[in-house]
Protein backbone atom coordinates (compact mmCIF):
# COMPACT_ATOMS: atom_id res chain seq x y z
CA UNK A 1 0.00 0.00 0.00
CA UNK A 2 2.83 2.41 0.86
CA UNK A 3 4.44 1.84 -2.56
CA UNK A 4 1.11 2.55 -4.25
CA UNK A 5 0.81 5.86 -2.39
CA UNK A 6 4.39 6.81 -3.26
CA UNK A 7 3.68 5.95 -6.90
CA UNK A 8 0.46 8.01 -6.84
CA UNK A 9 2.27 10.95 -5.26
CA UNK A 10 4.97 10.76 -7.95
CA UNK A 11 2.31 10.61 -10.68
CA UNK A 12 0.44 13.62 -9.27
CA UNK A 13 3.69 15.54 -8.97
CA UNK A 14 4.56 14.82 -12.61
CA UNK A 15 1.00 15.61 -13.77
CA UNK A 16 1.03 18.88 -11.84
CA UNK A 17 4.39 19.82 -13.32
CA UNK A 18 3.19 19.19 -16.86
CA UNK A 19 0.06 21.28 -16.26
CA UNK A 20 2.11 24.18 -14.92
CA UNK A 21 4.52 23.88 -17.84
CA UNK A 22 1.66 24.02 -20.33
CA UNK A 23 0.17 27.22 -18.90
CA UNK A 24 -0.06 29.75 -21.70
CA UNK A 25 -1.86 32.97 -22.58
CA UNK A 26 -4.61 32.91 -25.20
CA UNK A 27 -5.57 36.24 -26.75
CA UNK A 28 -8.95 36.48 -28.47
CA UNK A 29 -10.69 39.50 -30.00
CA UNK A 30 -14.17 40.59 -28.96
CA UNK A 31 -15.31 41.74 -32.41
CA UNK A 32 -18.89 42.60 -31.38
CA UNK A 33 -17.64 45.64 -29.43
CA UNK A 34 -16.88 47.34 -32.75
CA UNK A 35 -20.57 48.22 -32.79
CA UNK A 36 -19.56 50.96 -30.36
CA UNK A 37 -16.17 51.74 -31.91
CA UNK A 38 -14.23 49.74 -29.33
CA UNK A 39 -11.46 47.25 -30.13
CA UNK A 40 -11.20 44.62 -27.37
CA UNK A 41 -8.88 41.71 -26.66
CA UNK A 42 -9.32 39.20 -23.82
CA UNK A 43 -6.71 36.83 -22.40
CA UNK A 44 -8.70 33.59 -21.97
CA UNK A 45 -5.53 31.62 -21.22
CA UNK A 46 -4.14 30.61 -17.87
CA UNK A 47 -0.92 32.66 -17.99
CA UNK A 48 -0.08 36.32 -18.51
CA UNK A 49 0.69 37.48 -22.03
CA UNK A 50 3.48 39.75 -23.14
CA UNK A 51 2.64 42.98 -25.01
CA UNK A 52 1.21 42.51 -28.48
CA UNK A 53 -0.54 44.29 -31.35
CA UNK A 54 -4.18 44.06 -32.38
CA UNK A 55 -5.16 45.07 -35.91
CA UNK A 56 -8.40 46.07 -37.54
CA UNK A 57 -9.10 45.55 -41.22
CA UNK A 58 -12.18 46.65 -43.13
CA UNK A 59 -13.49 45.13 -46.36
CA UNK A 60 -16.67 45.64 -48.34
CA UNK A 61 -17.40 42.46 -50.30
CA UNK A 62 -17.88 42.05 -53.11
CA UNK A 63 -15.46 44.74 -54.23
CA UNK A 64 -18.19 47.39 -54.49
CA UNK A 65 -16.25 50.24 -53.01
CA UNK A 66 -14.05 50.92 -50.10
CA UNK A 67 -14.49 51.38 -46.43
CA UNK A 68 -14.98 54.66 -44.67
CA UNK A 69 -11.87 56.84 -44.80
CA UNK A 70 -10.17 57.57 -41.49
CA UNK A 71 -9.50 61.31 -41.20
CA UNK A 72 -5.78 61.98 -41.71
CA UNK A 73 -5.38 63.64 -38.32
CA UNK A 74 -5.98 60.25 -36.62
CA UNK A 75 -3.77 58.09 -38.83
CA UNK A 76 -0.38 58.59 -37.11
CA UNK A 77 -1.69 57.06 -33.89
CA UNK A 78 -2.94 53.95 -35.72
CA UNK A 79 -0.24 53.34 -38.33
CA UNK A 80 2.38 50.61 -38.05
CA UNK A 81 4.61 49.74 -41.06
CA UNK A 82 4.55 46.08 -40.01
CA UNK A 83 0.78 46.04 -40.71
CA UNK A 84 0.13 48.12 -43.84
CA UNK A 85 -3.49 48.98 -44.66
CA UNK A 86 -4.60 48.02 -41.15
CA UNK A 87 -5.44 50.00 -38.05
CA UNK A 88 -2.84 48.97 -35.48
CA UNK A 89 -3.13 49.26 -31.69
CA UNK A 90 -0.54 48.30 -29.08
CA UNK A 91 -1.88 45.99 -26.38
CA UNK A 92 -0.14 45.82 -22.99
CA UNK A 93 0.63 42.56 -21.23
CA UNK A 94 -2.63 40.95 -20.04
CA UNK A 95 -3.08 38.74 -17.01
CA UNK A 96 -5.49 35.78 -17.33
CA UNK A 97 -9.09 36.95 -17.65
CA UNK A 98 -8.16 40.59 -18.27
CA UNK A 99 -9.70 42.55 -21.17
CA UNK A 100 -7.99 45.39 -23.00
CA UNK A 101 -10.40 47.95 -24.47
CA UNK A 102 -9.45 50.75 -26.84
CA UNK A 103 -11.98 53.32 -28.00
CA UNK A 104 -11.22 54.26 -31.62
CA UNK A 105 -10.90 58.05 -31.52
CA UNK A 106 -11.89 58.35 -35.17
CA UNK A 107 -15.00 56.10 -35.04
CA UNK A 108 -17.57 58.89 -34.74
CA UNK A 109 -15.90 60.86 -37.57
CA UNK A 110 -16.32 58.06 -40.14
CA UNK A 111 -18.74 58.57 -43.02
CA UNK A 112 -20.08 55.13 -44.01
CA UNK A 113 -21.73 54.79 -47.41
CA UNK A 114 -24.55 52.33 -47.87
CA UNK A 115 -23.45 48.68 -47.85
CA UNK A 116 -22.19 45.77 -45.80
CA UNK A 117 -18.76 45.98 -44.19
CA UNK A 118 -16.67 43.20 -42.69
CA UNK A 119 -14.49 44.47 -39.86
CA UNK A 120 -11.86 41.88 -38.89
CA UNK A 121 -10.05 42.21 -35.57
CA UNK A 122 -6.84 40.18 -35.20
CA UNK A 123 -5.38 39.75 -31.73
CA UNK A 124 -1.62 39.19 -31.51
CA UNK A 125 -1.34 40.13 -35.18
CA UNK A 126 2.45 39.84 -35.16
CA UNK A 127 2.43 36.43 -33.42
CA UNK A 128 4.61 37.89 -30.66
CA UNK A 129 2.86 35.91 -27.90
CA UNK A 130 3.38 32.15 -27.53
CA UNK A 131 -0.29 31.25 -27.08
CA UNK A 132 -1.98 28.03 -26.11
CA UNK A 133 -4.32 28.44 -29.10
CA UNK A 134 -3.18 30.42 -32.15
CA UNK A 135 -6.30 29.50 -34.17
CA UNK A 136 -8.73 31.86 -32.39
CA UNK A 137 -6.97 35.19 -32.94
CA UNK A 138 -9.35 36.65 -35.55
CA UNK A 139 -12.95 37.73 -35.24
CA UNK A 140 -15.24 39.55 -37.67
CA UNK A 141 -18.01 42.03 -37.02
CA UNK A 142 -20.45 42.77 -39.84
CA UNK A 143 -21.66 46.36 -40.09
CA UNK A 144 -24.67 47.02 -42.33
CA UNK A 145 -25.37 50.59 -43.40
CA UNK A 146 -28.77 51.07 -45.10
Amino acid sequence: MRNALVGLAAFLSIAGASTAASAAPDLVPIASRLTHGVVSVRNVGDAASTPSVVTLNCSKPPATGGCAEIPAMYMPAYTNPAFPDRVSINVPALTPGRVFNHRLRFWDALAWSSGTYHLTVTADAGAAVAEGNEANNAGTHVKVVP
